[in-house]
């Protein structure tokens, strides 16, 4: 049922846009608050402590509800249980239609500010530096909303994808966490990350062209002179801005008609998307042959 409560999960949050509004995460800055006022004077609480107990709290809850679930409806539960977990986990937006919102904006200034929103910063002046960083923020997004969830959520089911997205948001928003425990989150997600990252662009070499993005890949690590296990995902990112911008992307008669950065950013959401079905049929053949359920 793995496969099935992704798919379903993906089209209910394509033609139902208002799901989006149901991720909500304030709860678990209220969980932070009480966990200091209630444990800040154990020893650890600054520490490994702390990041235990943060994480393992919702993590339990969410176990006692599927277990009640399972209990009440048998696998029926468990299976609605993990499309909502999927549905409340991809995002924190959809990644398409926030894509679409920059390409078809109505006037030239709404779609520069909504895109150097999107790639979290100003727009450069170099038009290569530009795209560049286009084709980059699309596949990080895609990564961090997408292919991340997905692969944690095949490897461990509701538990994976909910620590993925609850790390990601410790991470990167703003938590009252001690120094300790915000390194501890940061080390994890770069943990979770790694895995996610290199079969996304072992996909994206399937979808596109294998020599170029083996090239990308290995030039990354070198230049960057750590070990293969070390470091962050940029070698995903630098493998999807060669194959964008070197012209292995361009399929798409659409994105033919656009300008500048504009042009990368819609080629490099086709690719995501591209990149995407392979993870799919991946998962399909893991189901055929048992690997998975």
């Amino acid at each position: 049922m793995t496969i099935i409560a992704i798919l379903l999960a993906f089209a209910l949050c394509h033609f139902i846009r208002e799901l989006g509004k149901c991720r909500n995460n304030q709860w678990l800055k209220s969980w932070i608050n009480f966990s200091n006022d209630a444990f800040s004077r154990l020893p650890g609480w600054q520490d490994i402590l702390g990041f235990l107990l943060i994480t393992g709290g919702p993590i339990l809850l969410l176990l006692l509800i599927n277990q009640t679930l399972y209990s009440a409806l048998g696998t029926t539960g468990t299976f609605l249980l993990a499309t909502a977990i999927l549905i409340y986990t991809y995002g924190p937006e959809d990644l398409d239609t926030e894509v679409a919102g920059i390409i078809d904006a109505e006037d030239d200034e709404t779609r520069r500010t909504r895109l150097e929103k999107f790639i979290g910063t100003a727009i450069p002046e170099d038009e290569s530096a530009c795209k560049s960083l286009a084709v980059e923020a699309v596949f990080r997004e895609a990564l961090r909303r997408w292919f991340g969830i997905i692969f944690w959520f095949a490897v461990l089911g509701i538990t994976g994808a909910f620590l993925y997205r609850m790390v990601d948001w410790l991470v990167n928003e703003d938590y009252p966490l001690a120094e300790g425990q915000k390194s501890l989150f940061i080390r994890l997600q770069q943990i979770m990350d790694w895995p996610a990252a290199q079969l996304t662009t072992l996909s994206l070499a399937i979808a596109t062209d294998f020599d170029s993005v083996y090239v990308a890949w290995k030039q990354y690590h070198n230049e960057q002179g750590h070990g293969l296990f070390d470091g962050n995902n940029g070698f995903l990112l630098a493998s999807a801005r060669s194959i964008v911008l070197t012209g292995h992307a361009a399929r798409d008669g659409y994105a033919d008609q656009l300008e500048g950065p504009f042009i990368c950013l819609q080629q490099a959401m086709d690719l995501a998307w591209r990149v995407l079905g392979v993870c799919m049929t991946a998962l399909a053949l893991l189901l055929l042959i048992g690997v998975i359920t």
